[in-house]
């Protein structure tokens, strides 16, 4: 009589996070056994804030994110300290890292900043653009006119004004953008996920290229400024919208706008 081989114990499944970790790796074209870096652990945990796998109030205990994304808690440590300084966690004495919470106060003075900084960015940036940036910045335009994937276009999103405003060399208001990222990308990515696409929510990146290739630095701030306020328009319209918050002195009439 011969005898049969216990079945091997199944995987245990992936957790939500366990998961943007694996895709995370497969994009790196990362073995299981390759060490991510802290910068990677940074994108990953703030990737996981965004789009609400850590929901604000969320304990994020370090030896739990260690363990799933098989690293000692030193990097872990260091990308929550990064995370802190973005906006997307805070780190109370004694008590470990917490999803911050975002207010209606913040996201206004966030969109108020972006209003100030992003214009100032772009209008030195427009001598200084080499002909590669204006033609990545026109692919990336392309790509988002076909994406679906609210992540995958907030990426791209992100990357056309960093490649435009990078040419500006003005290093501490770029650090100004990403300390605010925190306080907008999480609107932003839940608009984007709730209320869909449609074709003219790129029309405003066309515009700002336009002004670039033509070295119309006052037309391309001029569109930012646009931009953006008809970002904080639709982002601080919904968040009013899931908090019940009827005070949000910026909601008016304007027609919808997708976040990007």
């Amino acid at each position: 009589m011969t005898s049969m081989s216990a079945a091997e114990p199944a995987a245990p499944a992936l957790t939500p996070f366990g998961r943007l970790v694996a895709e995370h790796r497969r994009s790196l074209g990362s073995g299981a056994d390759e060490r991510l870096s802290t910068d990677d652990i940074v994108q990953l945990l703030q990737q996981a804030i965004i789009r609400g796998v850590f929901a604000p109030g969320r304990a994020l205990r370090q030896d739990d994110l260690a363990l799933e994304l098989g690293v000692s808690k030193i990097p872990v440590r260091e990308a929550l300290r990064t995370l802190e300084a973005y906006g997307f966690v805070e780190l109370p004495h004694n008590r470990g890292a917490v999803v911050k919470e975002l207010t209606l106060a913040q996201l206004r003075e966030a969109f108020d900043l972006r209003q100030m900084v992003e214009p100032l960015l772009m209008r030195a940036a427009v001598a200084r653009l080499s002909e590669a940036a204006l033609k990545e910045a026109a692919e990336l335009v392309e790509r988002m006119a076909q994406e679906r994937n609210a992540w995958t276009f907030s990426r791209l999103n992100s990357r056309f004004h960093q490649i435009l405003y990078e040419a500006a060399d003005m290093p501490l208001s770029m650090q100004i953008l990403t300390m605010l990222q925190g306080y907008i990308q999480r609107m932003s990515f839940m608009q984007l996920s709730m209320m869909g696409f449609n074709r003219s929510s790129n029309e405003d990146h066309r515009h700002i290229l336009d002004a670039c290739r033509r070295g119309d630095a006052d037309a391309a701030a001029r569109h930012v400024a646009d931009h953006v306020s008809g970002i904080k328009t639709v982002v601080m319209g919904l968040y009013a919208q899931l908090h019940g918050d009827t005070g949000a002195d910026e909601l008016h009439s304007k027609p919808p706008r997708h976040a990007n």
